[in-house]
């Protein structure tokens, strides 16, 4: 039984681990999209207050999601060093 447990917070700490990969270049993307605008609209600052008054919705539904993004993100930081102590105690008790 405790191998078997073993096995699961080991691939349960793979996954956190990937997951954490996957949005750490996530994050970087869309920091790279939002230098590019930033860059675009620079010349264009009334374009880009249209465009920001015509999608505050849209907007404000991708800020949540992004805020949402992050609490999972800090969330499963905190999951990782949770699985790694318990794959250090584990491995003490041997």
């Amino acid at each position: 039984m405790k191998y078997q447990l073993e096995n699961i917070i080991k691939d349960r700490l793979t996954y956190c681990l990937e997951w954490k990969q996957n949005i750490d270049v996530y994050l970087a993307n869309k920091n790279i999209s939002k230098k590019a605008n930033e860059e675009y609209y620079k010349s264009r600052p009334l374009m880009k207050l249209i465009i920001n008054f015509y999608f505050i919705p849209y907007n404000l539904l991708r800020f949540y999601r992004y805020l949402r993004i992050i609490h999972d993100y800090k969330k499963n930081e905190i999951e990782i060093k949770v699985l790694s102590k318990e794959l250090e105690r584990d491995e003490n008790q041997k």
